[in-house]
This record gives C-alpha cells, sequence and structure tokens, in this order.
C-alpha cells in the first residue's frame, strides 16, 4: 500500500529512471527533494530529447502503434455522492508490449476531492520500485520502474494503481479525476529506455462507493 509523501529514488537506477521519477515527483516544475538529488547517480550522459504534443493533439506519442497499448481512467459517477463519501478510481492497462517503466499524472479539484490512499495494481511486480505523492495541490504524480536484471510489466490486461478518493462536497462532475494533457507526464519506455506509444482512455459511473 502507497499512502502519503512515498517518494523515493534508488541509488542503482539509471539516468533515464531517475529522470522519470524526477519528472513524476518534483511538482510543476519545482525543485526536486535534496534526499532525492543526493541519491541519483552522477553519470554524463544527456537524456533523450522528448517528443512535443502540438495542443489539441493526442496524448502522448511515441513510436510504434498507439492502438496496441491502452492505458483507461476508471471512475465511479459522482452526482449522487455526499460530502465524507469515498470512492475508488482505476488506472487500467491493455498492453501488447513490456512496459520497463512509466509516469502518469492525474489531475483533480482539490476543493471538492482528497486523495486517502494508493494501492499498486497487479500488473505492477512486486520488485519495482513504485512512488506516489499525495500531498500535490490538484494532481497526483505516479511513477514506476522495474530495477536493473528486474521484472517489466507483462504484456496484458490488468490494474496498475488504484487510487481512494474521499469527497469534500457534493458530487460534482465538473470536479471529475482526469490525465494531465502533457504527455511530459506521460510516459511508458521498454527496457532500451524507447518511450511507447499508447492511448489514454476514461470511463466513467461504476459503483464503488464506499
Amino acid at each position: 500500500m502507497l499512502r502519503r509523501r512515498l517518494a523515493y529514488i534508488i541509488p542503482s537506477l539509471t539516468l533515464v529512471m531517475t529522470a522519470m521519477l524526477f519528472i513524476a515527483c518534483g511538482g510543476n516544475g519545482g525543485p526536486i527533494q535534496q534526499e532525492q538529488l543526493n541519491a541519483a547517480p552522477q553519470v554524463d550522459r544527456q537524456l533523450p530529447l522528448q517528443e512535443q504534443v502540438a495542443e489539441g493533439a493526442g496524448l502522448p506519442l511515441a513510436d510504434g502503434d498507439a492502438g496496441s497499448n491502452l492505458v483507461t481512467l476508471r471512475t465511479p459517477a459522482l452526482a449522487e455522492l455526499g460530502p465524507g463519501d469515498e470512492f475508488t478510481a482505476t488506472l487500467s492497462v491493455d498492453l501488447s508490449d513490456e512496459v520497463h517503466q512509466g509516469v502518469l499524472r492525474l489531475m483533480f479539484d482539490s476543493l471538492a476531492l482528497q486523495p486517502v490512499e494508493v494501492v499498486p495494481g497487479a500488473m505492477l511486480p512486486s520488485g519495482m520500485v513504485r512512488i506516489a505523492d499525495l500531498d500535490k495541490p490538484g494532481f497526483i504524480p505516479l511513477a514506476f520502474t522495474a530495477l536493473p536484471g528486474g521484472t517489466d510489466v507483462a504484456a496484458g490486461s490488468g490494474e496498475l494503481f488504484s487510487i481512494r478518493f474521499r469527497l469534500l462536497k457534493a458530487g460534482n462532475e465538473a470536479g471529475r479525476i482526469s490525465f494531465i494533457s502533457d504527455n511530459d507526464f506521460l510516459q511508458l519506455r521498454d527496457r532500451d529506455g524507447e518511450r511507447l506509444r499508447f492511448n489514454l482512455g476514461t470511463e466513467a459511473g461504476g459503483s464503488d462507493v464506499k
């Protein structure tokens, strides 16, 4: 179970792994925490250039067939919920490629919703580094990476993360959780560090309410 302020870097991570986790948990371009900087490996290689997505274009992009990989955000209907109700949003994948590391970011209305906990799903091998930070205002950065020699996320379908939220005011569909519209914070990579192309999907109207 991943709880609040879970952020850590393993010194043996490669530069690309470390940079991706920095992207995930460094806020909106803000400073990286000092303990993360101290743990980062010292290397001279430059990071690969990131592809940029034009405003209004599909997110994200990389080589390959976008239709072969899918990341889906599923949420229940919020309109009938009351203050104090809790519900679960899930991030699921349908993959044709193995995934070595990934960064995802969810946006939400912090006046209407409070994240409670993040739980890793069955698609993430137990030996993976998994990061979630529930203390960011209005967004949740998520990241995962296999360690050198470790197991990747296998091709197939299943759950990456489930995120429990508490409703702070009467249910409002306008405050629905969504993916960030910036592909720097939406990345999947293979074992060679190459970006994998994938589509984003959203499904609403489930009934998981506590």
